[in-house]
């Protein structure tokens, strides 16, 4: 059986005096878009779900595109007409040569190139044909049965996923979507974290303790800082009090009183250890990244 492929449609004028959309370049398609090309992207992600073959409809700037796309093993549907050709010709012509090679096309217009593997995975959870809707608003890929499976009603598919509604071709699109699609990296993207804590018999120092230090060496009052990391003035004394009988030196000059109140600056040799502290931390993440990015590589 033919497994469910995908069908780009990436034909039309993407001139950029042919709209008047500030953000919008030359030539859509390779538009740079989170490392990659607004193009690239759309193929990556359809690959992640297992998508294959890959078909591009091809029209405007057919050969700089086909050069673009060298490497990446997709096929060609060249529209002849693309200039008198609105999406629904182009999507027809691309339907009648993916039911060649597929049983189902899952089809997106390059200008929606910011929808999840989440949102295609879901998609595909549909017998038949499907569209994904977020916030009530019909979006991309759609998926287009060939057969009987075509004639079944078409399932609307409910994701939680604007970039499947986002157009770059909207105003502010390529700004968007890039936020977007930036946001959904980060948000899934497997990182390695440290934490340096300094013990004797229990904890003294971490984070915590560093940046409440850092505070008050900008602002100049402990109530200050504990203010901006938002715990109280009595708990910020308890941490620094115990760090220094745990260290046995003071890291504040106190200053208590006067027309404008108490002030604290921070010792001498409580700045050398915060900095080494910093150091620390330092070297640890960039040795930690080292061999995070060697144990989990394919994981990432």
């Amino acid at each position: 059986m033919k497994k469910t492929g995908a069908l780009i449609i990436a034909s039309s004028d993407f001139r950029e005096e042919n709209r008047d959309n500030e953000d919008i370049p030359v030539f859509l398609p390779m538009h740079p878009l989170d490392g990659t090309t607004v193009i690239k992207r759309v193929i990556a992600t359809l690959r992640r779900a297992g998508l294959s073959p890959i078909l591009v409809v091809l029209g405007y700037q057919k050969e700089v595109l086909k050069n673009h796309l060298s490497h990446n093993k997709v096929l060609w549907i060249e529209d002849g007409q693309y200039q008198d050709h609105d999406l629904q010709d182009s999507l027809e012509l691309g339907l009648q040569e993916a039911e060649k090679h597929m049983d189902r096309a899952a089809v997106i217009p390059v200008e929606y190139p910011a929808f999840t593997k989440e949102t295609l995975e879901e998609l595909l959870k549909c017998p038949g044909s499907a569209v994904p809707v977020c916030q009530g608003l019909e979006g991309y890929p759609r998926l287009y049965a060939f057969g009987e499976q075509g004639e079944k009603d078409e399932c609307r598919c409910l994701v939680e996923d604007p970039g499947c509604v986002l157009s770059i071709r909207a105003e502010g699109g390529i700004r968007k979507a890039g936020e977007y699609v930036k946001a959904q990296r980060d948000a899934n993207e497997l990182r390695c974290r440290n934490r340096l804590i300094l013990s004797k018999e229990e904890d003294f120092f971490d984070p915590e303790v560093y940046r409440l230090l850092r505070f008050i060496d900008e602002s100049g009052s402990i109530q200050s800082a504990a203010a901006r990391m938002g715990m109280s003035y009595t708990r910020g004394w308890k941490m620094v009090n115990r760090l220094e009988k745990e260290m046995g030196f003071l890291f504040l000059n106190r200053c208590n009183g006067g027309k404008n109140g108490g002030s604290s600056t921070i010792t001498e040799e409580g700045r050398t250890f915060m900095e080494r502290y910093h150091a620390m931390e330092e070297d640890m993440r960039r040795i930690g990244q080292r061999f995070f990015d060697t144990y989990f590589q394919d994981f990432q």
